[in-house]
């Protein structure tokens, strides 16, 4: 009878698990589908505002490039409008929280990976990547921000933006979404200033900057990374409520064989029991038949 209550308990809590894992999902799933179609849209967007930036930067280079055949300035270096202090800066973009599957472990490996033998400053973003970090890295230094797993806390992102812009060159790690079943670990990378070279190729685009394209970069080096970096935050929340459907999905797949084999067993352990009663009775009628 121990036996039997053991087990009893045992799909009490593997029940209540399966409830918290079905709540889980809906919650993700819900989420995902409020946030899917504006991050989504938004790709195609803040892919051409960097084109058009890239276009920009060429067009600068091009008429730095004029300036040092004529003489006027020196070959080498870099111009930029902003104050940067000349370092670089790798950021990761993890989660505050668990059962997001994959993606933030997989994403973390790829940071790691590559930031190794690098003179990079680190900055993390979200608690389980800052853990992740300490485990592996515990004497580096590094700048930690928290921001929320779903939604955006616009002073708490002003303040990493505000840090991480200072950076001469910001490698972003975040997870994409690309399909429910297919999320990956993604980089984006973005450098201030424009080289200064007498060798440039010409730009595919032709612009006509209104009023300058001095000023017009200096507009882009403060907004560009600001929504950049915000895609990126948005993308690392998709992908993360997509992992956490497939990953609550196959829990409920394993709770459900467990709850089957527990069920099996108790069953088992019932019959036994029944039968032990039976040849007790059968025993005690011989004895007195006796």
């Amino acid at each position: 009878m121990a036996y039997k209550k053991e087990i009893e308990g045992e799909i009490t809590q593997v029940g209540s698990l399966k409830i918290l894992t079905e709540v889980y999902g809906q919650i993700a799933a819900i989420r995902m589908r409020k946030i899917r179609t504006s991050v989504l849209r938004n790709r195609n967007f803040i892919s051409s505002i960097e084109s058009i930036f890239k276009d920009s930067l060429s067009a600068y280079a091009e008429k730095l490039s004029e300036l040092v055949r004529v003489g006027k300035i020196k070959e080498g270096g870099k111009v930029t409008f902003l104050a940067h202090n000349g370092k670089t800066v790798a950021v990761l973009i993890s989660a505050n929280t668990g059962f997001f599957g994959e993606v933030v472990r997989e994403t973390y490996k790829k940071f790691i990976e590559e930031i190794k033998n690098q003179d990079v400053e680190v900055t993390i973003i979200g608690r389980l990547g800052r853990l992740l970090f300490l485990e592996d890295e515990p004497n580096h230094p590094y700048t930690y921000f928290e921001l929320p797993d779903y939604g955006i806390n616009v002073n708490k992102l002003s303040e990493a933006i505000k840090h991480l812009v200072q950076y001469e060159e910001i490698r972003v790690y975040y997870g994409m979404y690309q399909s429910l079943v297919n999320q990956k670990p993604t980089t984006f990378a973005i450098s201030a200033g424009t080289p200064i070279s007498g060798r440039v190729q010409k730009p595919d685009v032709i612009y006509m900057f209104e009023p300058s394209v001095e000023k017009i970069l200096m507009f882009f080096e403060t907004q560009i990374f600001a929504s950049l970096f915000d895609q990126a935050i948005h993308e690392s929340q998709l992908a993360k409520f997509a992992s956490r459907i497939l990953a609550m999905d196959r829990a409920e797949q394993n709770i459900a064989t467990r709850l089957k084999r527990l069920e099996l067993e108790k069953l088992k352990t019932t019959h036994k029991v029944a039968s032990k009663k039976q040849l007790n009775s059968l025993g005690s009628v011989i004895s007195i038949g006796g």
